[in-house]
């Protein structure tokens, strides 16, 4: 079960990196559109599901609330509806 969550992380941090990368226009129009908030929480749920995604566990506790993919689902969540969604 470990090693499927792990997976599914992976492939959505993958699949945010591609759409960021590839059509930055889902983002904005322009560079000075762009929500730097909501883009911020984005980006770091992306990094927390790659460090968690690739098998990084930390030994300090506050370093495994931080890259566990439970708290990376929901940064990538909230920072994806923020950016995407709300308008």
């Amino acid at each position: 079960m470990r090693g499927f969550v792990r997976l599914i992380t992976f492939l959505a941090a993958i699949g945010f990196a591609g759409l960021i990368v590839l059509y930055p226009r889902a983002i904005a129009e322009d560079m000075h559109s762009v929500d730097h908030g909501s883009l911020v929480l984005l980006l770091l749920g992306m990094s927390s599901a790659w460090v968690c995604g690739l098998g990084f566990e930390p030994r300090r506790a506050i370093l495994r609330v931080f890259f566990n993919p439970v708290s990376a689902w929901v940064l990538m969540i909230l920072g994806a509806w923020l950016t995407f969604f709300r308008g």
